[in-house]
């Protein structure tokens, strides 16, 4: 699966320079690299019970609601005919290619976290959201939860947004130092929010703020010697992995960026964490651990095969001259 970056509403100009679309599209190419659904193409002329359908998330931006229409024009868009408010964009040009995942991405200032990320679904009747091998589903995302259909997570892509008012470190084979928060951590787990890791979606095997879902759990008690049925949450409302809780070593196939990392010998604090604990000089980057490729696989996605724990018990022991922490959502 290839995820393409769209900039088009990176209307801050966050991203002005190579050196920041270069470290986005690493984390782009790593997801692509470790998942290997096989996307349906999507048709603008696409008919699941409408003669167009939409996709809505964040606007990177603004942070405002934003949805782009297949309809040639509000006049002729069938949603606004049965009472929908228009689209923000109508192009009746838009295609899904086959394989491809679209990543809307930009970065505006006051956010309140280093960076936040979110699928997104958009307006559309109940058909398009049925539909098996429609725009939302594209033939990999299979429903769980029988006539809920638009609470599944949607398979078209997302959004992500970082803090501009951050002080950010953009460099790929280079580990962060001193104040600059990683670039390429934040952007990954952002990434992991819109493919919908940690999100209230269907797909989300948790209960009462208890993660059960049998490969994310598995592979967990793979590193870590344990024998536990599910993992904690921030809270039943907040579907991050509880903080500094749980421990699993960096999924190892897929060319994992180890630059700044714990390294392939030691356990690293789960990526879909909400705070990313960077302790310095020794640990200025979070890679995507086993557990969280697990849950990518709960969640319906394809993934490459897995690597196993035969790291287990190779240990190793962090010594910090000082703690940053970064917060993510």
């Amino acid at each position: 699966m290839t995820i393409v970056v769209d900039y088009t509403y990176d209307t801050n100009n966050f991203f002005n320079s190579q050196a920041k679309r270069s470290a986005m599209q690493a984390v782009a190419d790593r997801y692509s690299r470790v998942i290997t659904s096989s996307l349906l193409r999507i048709e603008a002329s696409y008919n699941g019970g409408s003669s167009d359908w939409r996709i809505g998330f964040t606007h990177p931006g603004t942070g405002a609601d934003f949805e782009i229409s297949t309809a040639p024009s509000a006049g002729s868009d069938a949603l606004v005919g049965v009472g929908a408010q228009p689209a923000n964009v109508y192009n009746p040009a838009l295609v899904l290619p086959a394989n491809t995942w679209l990543l809307f991405a930009g970065g505006r200032p006051g956010l309140g976290s280093a960076g936040q990320g979110g699928t997104g679904t958009g307006t559309n009747f109940q058909n398009v959201f049925d539909d098996l091998n429609g725009p939302m589903h594209r033939g990999v995302i299979f429903p769980n939860t029988p006539g809920n259909s638009v609470n599944d997570l949607p398979a078209w892509g997302g959004a992500v947004t970082f803090d501009s008012s951050e002080t950010w470190h953009f460099g790929i084979a280079t580990a962060a130092s001193g104040a600059a928060t990683d670039f390429y951590s934040i952007a990954l787990h952002e990434v992991g929010h819109a493919l919908g890791l940690s999100t209230d979606w269907n797909q989300w095997q948790d209960s009462a703020g208890i993660y059960g879902g049998i490969h994310g759990v598995a592979a967990y008690n793979a590193d870590n010697g344990a024998s536990r049925t599910g993992l904690n949450e921030v809270s039943a409302g907040n579907e991050h992995w509880k903080d500094n809780t749980y421990e699993s070593f960096i999924f190892s196939l897929g060319e994992p960026n180890y630059a700044g990392t714990a390294g392939p010998l030691t356990r690293q604090d789960l990526l879909m964490e909400p705070i990313a604990n960077f302790v310095e000089p020794s640990l200025q980057r979070f890679e995507l651990t086993n557990v969280d490729v697990g849950a990518l696989r709960d969640i319906s996605w394809s993934v490459i095969p897995e690597s196993g724990s035969a790291l287990l018990g190779l240990v190793g022991v962090l010594v910090a001259s000082s703690r940053r922490a970064r917060r993510r959502s």
